[in-house]
């Protein structure tokens, strides 16, 4: 079966290999992440090694406010071993108590540049918690100083941002940094009791989307997945853009058919109502009239660099007519797609293996498959672990209101 792609600025119709040929023209793409699927004749596929290579983080379970605890972070491989260990310190919004959890985790290098940051004439910004009977030097959790803290979510992001934009012009982190878009991201209080009874926000602070990894804070999202039953021979059809070569996070990747993050003020379904009309030019109208909101994807990844990446995306259905429309258009003024591929699922289920998505998003089409009927215990024969790793637990605040 030929896969039809929709091209910018043309109205024609290019057919291509469903191997996804395309993107082996570009030097830049092949696979994505690595998986070692068992597809011999005398075995069953699966997809757990995917779902192992793309939820690869461990963190440390706690207690997190213990003086004593040492935390750790590991990268899981699809063997499945621990690797690349090394000690992630809490950080917190205030003190850290019994009764309070952290909102990030800090990287050596991160911590000791967070030590030696220096504030023209101010007392430092953060407070640094020592104990003497650790076994490790250094910090055994981080948190806002008291006098940040007393001026609310307004101080905190105004000193995170004098933080990390420091670290930006003295070219520090410029692998982290290089990413800036100006863009404002949420970091949640972890509750209600630790907001306090005078802040009306859950939002204790805010910062650029691109300096989330420094602190492993989480990444707020949305992917959605359009898709239809074709009339002719009943197979579930979906739309699948290639990300654009130009980007700068996984450049040529496979994607769900629209993803955005959840800006600081924004809500999951402007965002991606919104992101609709500008990555895939379709109608705001139909989208809120049709898209079904199908749960919450947790996101537990560490980059091959080490960096903590956690990520919670809500999903979203979106059905489109009989006859596949409205068809994603690529917008040549948003720069997020390259092209746009109609596919079925079978060779939806050939991709995923091939690993030529983006790492998220082939988790939340595994989502898809198991919603719909398409993944189950007669297809996978680790069914019931794939299930149960995509169920990632995410110690880290999560949206409320």
């Amino acid at each position: 079966m030929s896969i039809t792609t929709l091209r910018p600025n043309t109205g024609c119709l290019r057919l291509l290999r469903p191997s996804g040929r395309f993107l082996r023209q570009d030097a830049r793409a092949t696979r994505f992440y690595s998986v070692c699927s068992s597809r011999s004749k005398s075995e069953s596929t699966t997809f757990l090694p995917l779902v192992l290579s793309a939820n690869n983080l461990l963190l440390s379970r706690g207690p997190y406010n213990s003086p004593n605890a040492i935390h750790k972070v590991r990268t899981r491989t699809i063997d499945p071993m621990l690797v690349k260990e090394e000690i992630a310190v809490p950080f917190f919004i205030t003190e850290p108590s019994a009764r309070k959890r952290p909102i990030g985790f800090l990287r050596p290098g991160v911590l000791e540049a967070l030590r030696e940051y220096q504030t023209d004439g101010q007392s430092s910004p953060w407070c640094f918690h020592y104990s003497a009977n650790r076994n490790v030097e250094g910090p055994w959790a981080v948190s806002f100083a008291k006098w940040v803290n007393d001026g609310g979510s307004a101080l905190r992001s105004l000193h995170v941002k004098n933080l990390v934009l420091g670290w930006k012009n003295a070219h520090m982190f410029d692998v982290i940094l290089n990413g800036w878009t100006d863009e404002d991201y949420p970091v949640y209080y972890p509750n209600e009791e630790e907001a306090g009874p005078f802040e009306r926000s859950p939002v204790a602070f805010s910062i650029e989307r691109a300096a989330l990894p420094l602190f492993s804070f989480a990444n707020y999202g949305c992917l959605l997945t359009a898709f239809f039953t074709s009339p002719q021979t009943g197979e579930t059809m979906l739309w699948i853009p290639q990300r654009s070569i130009s980007k700068k996070t996984w450049p040529g990747a496979f994607d769900v058919t629209v993803g955005g993050g959840i800006g600081f003020g924004d809500t999951a379904i402007s965002t991606i109502v919104r992101e609709c009309a500008e990555e895939a030019s379709l109608d705001p109208n139909f989208v809120r009239s049709n898209i079904r909101s199908v749960g919450i994807l947790s996101f537990l990844n560490r980059s091959p660099s080490g960096w903590i990446l956690p990520g919670l995306y809500h999903l979203f259905d979106l059905p489109l007519r009989n006859d596949g429309t409205p068809i994603p258009i690529v917008n040549p003024n948003d720069g997020e797609v390259e092209r746009f591929q109609l596919i079925s699922v079978s060779e939806l289920r050939v991709q995923l293996l091939d690993g030529m998505f983006k790492p998220s998003s082939a988790l939340a089409l595994l989502e898809f498959l198991i919603r719909h009927g398409h993944l189950t215990d007669a297809t996978d024969a680790r069914y019931a672990e794939v299930c149960l790793r995509l169920r990632s637990e995410f110690i880290l605040p999560v949206p409320w209101h």
